[in-house]
């Protein structure tokens, strides 16, 4: 191969790998931008009020949990026995811990007591997760918006990118800001769970939208919640200075 020959095609495969790496640079940003959400909405839309939840027009997310968490339990009990049936004839003849007639150790009972434990944690940390709360109150002057809840209150400014800690512990993008009319908090693990919350005016009963769905590497993978808030007219309660601002 000449010399000039082999320019040439070094030259082609440079110019190849030039404008791959320009249209790969294109479509980040163009994916970056198009993920970005607005900092006020195109048109006026104010979610200013203190809201308490309408049971009879909402999902129920407690209900929702528990029948996820009994189906996952009855698939492991399904496995264990599966697993029991596999062992030798005379594991199979050994009676179950706990019936009429088998002494349950003390270090048994413990081992219980801490998985009761354990659960309870764990539904308290899911009810965080899916911000199971029956008021809302939101605080909104120009970018910055402000909701507070039984669960928690967090702070917001829209059109904003930053990192917050997920509740499980882990490290998350979080997009903050306006889609049409609905105010967007849109949170990402890298290989992880991500949850994406709406908060909607519905102007022709002036009522509040909450929409919640979780998506990723998480036990409330799929669940996606809707809850309708009235207005409340009640007076307004103590604010507990233990709930933050969490921003």
């Amino acid at each position: 191969m000449s010399a000039a020959v082999f320019y040439l095609r070094a030259s082609t495969l440079s110019m190849i790998s030039l404008r791959a790496l320009i249209a790969i640079l294109f479509c980040t940003l163009a994916s970056c931008a198009s993920a970005a959400y607005d900092a006020q909405p195109k048109r006026p839309v104010n979610l200013e009020g203190r809201w308490i939840l309408n049971e009879a027009a909402s999902d129920d997310p407690e209900k929702m949990l528990r029948e996820r968490l009994e189906r996952e339990r009855e698939r492991f009990r399904r496995e264990m026995e599966r697993w029991q049936r596999s062992r030798g004839p005379n594991d199979r003849a050994l009676p179950p811990i706990g019936e009429e007639g088998v002494e349950v150790p003390a270090a048994t009972r413990a081992a219980r007591a801490r998985v009761m434990r354990w659960r309870e944690r764990e539904m308290q940390l899911y009810r965080r997760m899916l911000a199971i709360s029956p008021t809302l109150q939101i605080h909104q002057d120009g970018r910055r918006v402000e909701i507070t809840s039984s669960v928690e209150s967090r702070t917001f400014d829209a059109g904003a990118s930053s990192q917050v800690s997920m509740p499980e512990g882990q490290l998350a993008d979080r997009r903050v800001g306006w889609d049409g009319d609905s105010f967007v908090i849109a949170r990402k693990v890298r290989n992880g769970p991500s949850v994406i919350e709406h908060f909607r005016l519905l102007k022709k009963t002036d009522q509040l939208e909450y929409r919640m769905a979780w998506r990723g590497d998480t036990e409330l993978a799929g669940m996606e919640v809707r809850r309708i808030y009235d207005r409340n007219s009640a007076p307004p309660p103590v604010r507990n200075p233990d709930l933050g601002p969490i921003r």
